[in-house]
């Protein structure tokens, strides 16, 4: 990891006064430190050099990030490897275009849970065979697929759901002078449905992302409830959950909120 400019220029500096003809010319005793005034010349020329330094380990850091990346990219059959293949299949019939957008790899051992889904950041869906062939859906032909590609014993699970419901009832203090209406709402459904795929969903994120909001001085969470798309029963959402589809949807009439003109008394 790179040091800091400032770290960098110290350590020039020790070396600097540890000459004895340095500490004769400044007149320093034997165990006598230096701090050169940034204007000074002593000063301007170990500020360029540290910087420069610094800038050369900076990119070596960024090198060996890109190198780390490249190689988990690549080295096959890890889950980051089966994820790339997901996002590159393009079935023969598909025109071109990969069916898969989205996509996470849980890796459990010798079983491999895969998360897919399509459309774009805010309005993902499930994967359709919409122009697919009329003998296989898209998905269907990505198990297929990965069956030929991956290793032998891993089993494989292809998950593609529509989203999770989410309802939310809350409370939020507001300043009138800055609040506008409906931008409440607004910030809450994308910050959901931007999260990363298969990313985790907290209700203290919930909190933080409504606190950005202009005029939104306090929120409370009255109640929060979600469930798989398929199912009938609302559970209680936990302090923080994954998608079961990887993503979460949360309609207009899933939200309920209570509005309190903000006072400091509200303290």
């Amino acid at each position: 990891m790179a040091r800091t400019i400032a770290e960098i220029k110290q350590e020039m500096t020790d070396a600097y006064v540890q000459e004895s003809a340095v500490r004769e010319k400044y007149g320093l005793g034997q165990n006598g430190t230096i701090d050169f005034s940034k204007v000074s010349i002593e000063g301007l020329l170990f500020y360029v050099v540290a910087f420069g330094i610094w800038v050369l380990e900076k990119l070596f850091d960024t090198h060996r990030e890109e190198v780390s990346t490249a190689l988990a990219e690549k080295t096959p059959h890890t889950a980051r490897w089966y994820r790339n293949k997901v996002l590159e299949f393009v079935p023969g019939w598909a025109g071109g275009a990969a069916p898969v957008k989205w996509c996470s790899v849980d890796d459990r051992g010798c079983r491999l849970k895969v998360k897919v889904a399509a459309g774009e950041a805010g309005a993902r869906t499930q994967v359709t065979a919409s122009g697919g062939s009329p003998v296989e859906t898209a998905v269907e032909a990505l198990e297929n697929y990965l069956e030929q590609e991956k290793d032998a014993g891993i089993k494989i699970e292809v998950v593609n759901l529509a989203g999770d419901v989410l309802k939310a009832n809350l409370t939020v203090w507001y300043d009138p002078i800055a609040f506008v209406p409906g931008t409440v709402d607004t910030a809450l459904k994308a910050y959901v449905q931007n999260l990363d795929f298969d990313g985790l969903l907290s209700r203290n994120g919930i909190i933080d992302a409504l606190r950005q909001v202009p005029g939104v001085e306090m929120v409370h969470i009255d109640s929060l409830q979600s469930k798989a798309a398929a199912a009938t029963v609302l559970h209680t959402f936990l302090e923080q959950e994954r998608a079961n589809a990887g993503y979460w949807t949360i309609a207009n009439g899933d939200i309920n909120i209570t509005y309190i003109r903000y006072r400091s008394e509200n303290l």
